[in-house]
């Protein structure tokens, strides 16, 4: 009897878990699970907004989820306020700068890609504005090698070797 209780249990369990899927479009009130660091947690889009808006993100750009407008500005409004450090990271490249030759901000990919010299120079003093994983960095710094090696540091060269 024991047996078959633990099964149910465990079948119980499952039926408890909702998925997030890309098919799908997530407003406030859906349920979510999620596997934290403390396991699989099942709460409201909204409840993850409030409590754990980074793992929520995290999914949300790993599964490429679809989620409504309003859930998504709450979501932006939260990792801004609350997680910068986070938002910026993973914004990376997308995030907008103020840089010369443009009226106003501009994703900072644009001029990664259309003036890489300028933008490493000013990348260089302004690394905590733009977040470039290290595969945009080594890119960045080999076109800065092509294009005018002097104005490439040593220590960023070093890491093209």
């Amino acid at each position: 009897m024991p047996v078959c209780r633990k099964a149910a249990n465990n079948a119980e369990s499952r039926l408890h878990i909702f998925h997030p899927s890309a098919e799908k479009m997530l407003f406030a009130r859906d349920l979510v699970t999620i596997n934290t660091s403390d396991g699989l947690k099942t709460k409201r889009v909204n409840e993850w907004l409030s409590s754990d808006p980074v793992s929520f993100d995290m999914i949300r750009r790993d599964l490429n989820l679809k989620i409504h407008k309003e859930v998504f500005e709450i979501l932006i409004s939260k990792l801004r306020k609350y997680h910068p450090e986070y938002f910026k990271n993973a914004l990376g490249l997308k995030v907008r700068i103020n840089f010369k030759g443009y009226d106003k901000p501009v994703q900072a990919i644009v001029p990664y890609n259309d003036n890489p010299v300028d933008f490493y120079k000013w990348w260089s003093v302004n690394q905590d504005k733009v977040y470039l994983s290290t595969k945009d960095k080594i890119v960045l710094f080999n076109k800065v090698q092509l294009l005018c090696p002097s104005v490439l540091k040593n220590k960023d060269r070093k890491k093209l070797n």
